[in-house]
């Protein structure tokens, strides 16, 4: 029986199942695309346009992983692509709101800084331990990025913010960076069955 392991180190090279694109990694595929288009209304300016259109990317996001269950076409490769096009988003978005609400940035820029030193550490740690993009899909990195489009929805398509609701999104953010961090570290691997700094999958 194969590892997850061998798997993950398999795709892309000898597996021919790990060039299918299956409908879970057109959604994400779409998050992908979408990303260019966003930053060109970012850049004009569109802040409703923008934030419509990040509400659709995050639909996708939500959607991507329980159409891989379902049609029973997930695969270490999908997922790689899916932690990918979330990083990407991710940046995009911390800097479009720079851009587009540069008071709203500069007034929280110390919660963005400790959540962005964590998510950098988290990063490089899954990296550097696993060769693999640091979001490994776990459960409050799940919550915390539905939390966050709304809050960006919210931002974008209001022009206003509700501070509860973004103490809530920038927190749940951290956490889901920290334990991240702290399952990089902790565990000698990492696979798909792997959503919680708790969960067991020996």
């Amino acid at each position: 029986m194969q590892s997850s392991e061998e798997r993950v180190r398999r795709v892309g090279r000898a597996d021919p199942e790990s060039w299918v694109v299956t409908p879970a990694d057109k959604l994400t595929l779409l998050r992908l695309a979408a990303t260019p288009v966003l930053w060109v209304l970012a850049w004009l300016e569109m802040s409703v346009h923008l934030g419509v259109g990040l509400a659709v990317a995050g639909l996708t996001d939500v959607l991507d992983g329980p159409v891989a269950r379902a049609t029973g076409r997930s695969s270490p490769r999908g997922a790689q692509l899916d932690s990918l096009a979330d990083l990407i988003l991710m940046v995009s978005i911390v800097a479009w709101i720079a851009w587009l609400q540069p008071g709203f940035f500069r007034e929280n820029l110390i919660p963005f800084a400790v959540w962005g030193v964590i998510g950098v550490a988290s990063i490089v740690a899954t990296w550097v331990r696993f060769g693999r993009v640091g979001n490994l899909h776990l459960y409050s990195a799940k919550a915390a990025g539905v939390v966050a489009y709304v809050f960006v929805v919210w931002l974008f398509v209001l022009g206003d913010y509700n501070r509860w609701l973004f103490a809530v999104a920038i927190g749940m953010a951290t956490l889901a960076a920290t334990e991240t961090l702290l399952v990089a570290l902790m565990r000698d691997r990492v696979d798909e069955g792997v959503k919680s700094l708790f969960t067991r999958t020996d």
